[in-house]
């Protein structure tokens, strides 16, 4: 049990004065030997369950990143990625050095940061109808909106085949982000909006924003959820109610591009990890009065 620093020595009060012999010690003073002895020996016990703490957290995580081929490993692995630095022979650890007119050159923190190229990573296991298990690693750069270059992406390949446990069957999807479609009315409330959704006041589009956040702000490879969507839309200020006409997506096919789009009924997972508004023009705002 984790107690703090302040319910030890509560403990350590209460047992002394179970005990008969210890009793005598009464004095209220906060400079009272037997008191600094007390509050020192809940001092070391609170540091020593941090301690115990701390280390069964780093525990925790060598089992759970330990080198076995599982899927937070491979997402860890991924994220270490290091482009323009190869790999020390016979490890999978990045050289610190690259060559630069024949010389090895020691790179610099910052070199090292700004080679971590991937930042965002989803992997997932799959199994045919066949049975053959498949891993799909979807990354993304710094830009959510853009791929990694070719170049890029040949070299991720190569790293992820060098480290990779023999026999997974790795498909790295490296594709543009799945293109969101809303066609929705919004009842607007002309004291706040004009007809065409802006803001009376800042001059800015708030059910836009609100969709952007909550793009946003859903995890790589997150479900969107069009309830949860809506919930947003519908207490965006300046919005009375809405009306759901179709909710869409699609995404890329490889070797194909983007297919067509296809309905969202409850939710879905963007088959690149995120997903991008282009048009806008499926929202539509009316001065809508109810029918007496």
């Amino acid at each position: 049990m984790n107690r703090t620093l302040q319910e030890i020595i509560g403990l350590i009060l209460s047992l002394k004065e179970t005990n008969p012999f210890l009793q005598v010690l009464s004095s209220p003073s906060k400079t009272a030997v037997w008191r600094n002895i007390m509050e020192a020996v809940a001092f070391m016990i609170f540091n020593f369950q941090e301690a115990v703490n701390l280390h069964m957290k780093e525990i925790d995580d060598k089992i759970a990143n330990q080198k076995v081929p599982r899927l937070p490993w491979y997402r860890n692995e991924a994220l270490r990625f290091q482009y323009g630095f190869d790999l020390i022979p016979e490890t999978d650890q990045f050289s610190s050095t690259y060559e630069d007119n024949g010389v090895q050159i020691e790179a610099t923190p910052e070199q090292v940061e700004a080679s971590k190229i991937i930042k965002y990573v989803a992997v997932t296991r799959s199994k045919s109808n066949t049975g053959k298990i498949k891993i799909s690693m979807k990354i993304a750069g710094e830009n959510t909106d853009e791929v990694l270059s070719d170049e890029k992406a040949l070299a991720f390949k190569k790293f992820i085949e060098e480290i990779q446990a023999a026999g997974d069957d790795i498909v790295i999807l490296n594709f543009l982000p799945d293109i969101l479609k809303q066609d929705i009315e919004i009842c607007y409330d002309p004291l706040v909006l004009l007809p065409n959704g802006m803001s009376i006041v800042s001059g800015k589009f708030p059910v836009r924003d609100t969709i952007s956040r909550f793009l946003l702000n859903l995890p790589f490879n997150g479900e969107l959820s069009v309830q949860k969507l809506l919930e947003e839309i519908k207490a965006t200020e300046g919005v009375i109610d809405l009306n759901k006409l179709n909710i869409q997506s699609k995404w890329i096919e490889p070797g194909v591009g983007y297919g067509q789009f296809q309905p969202i009924t409850i939710s879905r997972i963007p088959k690149s990890g995120r997903f991008k508004i282009e048009d806008w023009s499926g929202i539509t705002y009316i001065n809508y009065q109810p029918q007496e």
